[in-house]
């Protein structure tokens, strides 16, 4: 679906609505993605868990 308007020049300029909300969604999931890497970096680091070795296997 395209909305045409007119801008004070009288020009017409087409823009897509589906470019329009696809540009939204992405900026929606790369803020989201930001966020969740913040979080991750400033939690609290997990200590290194010792674990048995099997012998002779």
């Amino acid at each position: 679906m395209k909305v045409a308007r007119k801008n004070s020049k009288g020009e017409t300029r087409e823009l897509l609505l589906k470019e329009y909300f696809l540009n939204a969604y992405l900026i929606a999931v790369l803020k989201k993605a930001g966020e969740e890497v913040a979080r991750f970096s400033k939690g609290p680091k997990a200590a290194p868990v010792p674990v048995k070795v099997r012998a002779g296997s």
